[in-house]
């Protein structure tokens, strides 16, 4: 495999400041894609709320993952848990993720923690997929710092046009800093529809980055939804659907433009034979009811309903607010504001009267 680094895992980080932009479904259904292309891949779940985790089937906290990967606690290869998934491995994320920043920050050179980290990476591992939190903070600095290739995923729409400019200034950062070796960056384009503003800003962005542009667009696709809902990968849920394709389209311009750079051939495999393998990959869970049925919709848990209001609640309100003083005398400050405004606006009439008339 012809790689970034030599006789080391090519290291793909997925990353934007803005959360909800199809960043962990990117990251996921990439992972996946590249090992039904045969690649031996690790998933790094590096976000407190391990939604990467669960959309591989973990649905338990995990003992073991990034957290105590982090920490020195465990190397790559026992930090690692097997998915359902040929060839794709995942170090889960957990909630302990959270206090990660903070534990890091007082390490000895805290930017490089992840990449002493992955040294300890498996010979056998062909690719490291990691998926960062919605925030450019120590991890993923430290993702940053690791990276062979970074993909920036942004919706086309002016705010996410603002926050794609910040973090690709952060990542310009992190490569003038500390990892000189990164220069491969591609921005991806997802949750894209045809719209005529939808192009504009396509074509702005376009303009703006030129070549860094992937040659994919990712389209919006409501089966994406009911994919994250049943805790499986796009790609696996519905192999034929838009989205589908164009991630398995994704998966090898990685392989071929950012990881090989046009020196890595794809396997002789057909994309049919691909999204058939990803067909027979959609096994149902141990808990998932009768044989060949999907995992079930996760239902999310009930809200605790709150305090049942008086029978007068409103009578109620109305008398609190009536009863609330007035801020040190706002009303004759109120006043007062009102009649230099009126006696500002007479002064003004008449200087202009005898600046231009003369009376």
């Amino acid at each position: 495999m012809s790689g970034t680094k030599v006789g080391k895992p090519t290291v793909v980080v997925v990353f934007n400041q803005k959360g909800g932009i199809g960043k962990t479904t990117t990251s996921v259904n990439l992972a996946v894609c590249l090992a039904a292309l045969g690649r031996k891949v690790i998933l790094v779940d590096l976000d407190a709320q391990s939604n990467a985790t669960t959309s591989v089937g973990l649905s338990s906290p995990a003992a073991t993952g990034a957290y105590q990967l982090l920490r020195g606690e465990v190397d790559v290869a026992h930090a690692c848990r097997p998915t359902p998934y040929p060839n794709l491995r995942l170090v889960a994320g957990s909630d302990d993720l959270s206090w990660a920043d903070v534990e890091i920050a007082v390490k000895p050179d805290p930017q490089y923690v992840l990449e002493r980290a992955l040294s300890t990476t498996p010979d056998d591992v062909d690719v490291v997929v990691i998926d960062c939190p919605p925030a450019f903070g120590i991890l993923s600095v430290n993702a940053s710092v690791a990276a062979d290739v970074v993909i920036l995923p942004v919706v086309p729409s002016p705010m996410a046009l603002d926050g794609l400019h910040k973090a690709w200034w952060n990542i310009q950062r992190v490569r003038t800093h500390f990892n000189r070796d990164l220069d491969t960056m591609g921005i991806l384009f997802t949750m894209t529809e045809e719209s005529d503003l939808m192009h504009r800003l396509t074509e702005a962005i376009m303009a703006s980055f030129g070549g860094r542009v992937l040659p994919v667009m990712i389209p919006r696709d409501m089966k994406v939804i009911e994919a994250a809902a049943r805790d499986l990968p796009l790609v696996v849920l519905d192999p034929e659907t838009p989205a589908a394709v164009a991630y398995q389209r994704l998966a090898e311009v990685v392989l071929t433009r950012l990881i090989g750079k046009g020196e890595l051939t794809l396997p002789a495999t057909s994309r049919d034979d691909v999204a058939e393998l990803l067909r027979q990959w959609r096994k149902p869970r141990p808990d998932s009811g009768q044989p060949g049925a999907l995992p079930p919709v996760r239902e999310s848990p009930p809200m605790e309903a709150g305090p049942a209001p008086s029978p007068n609640w409103d009578e109620d309100l109305t008398n609190t607010v009536d009863d609330i003083p007035m801020v040190s005398g706002l009303g004759w400050k109120i006043g007062v504001a009102v009649l230099l405004v009126a006696l500002g606006s007479v002064l003004g009439f008449a200087f202009g009267r005898w600046m231009y008339l003369g009376v």
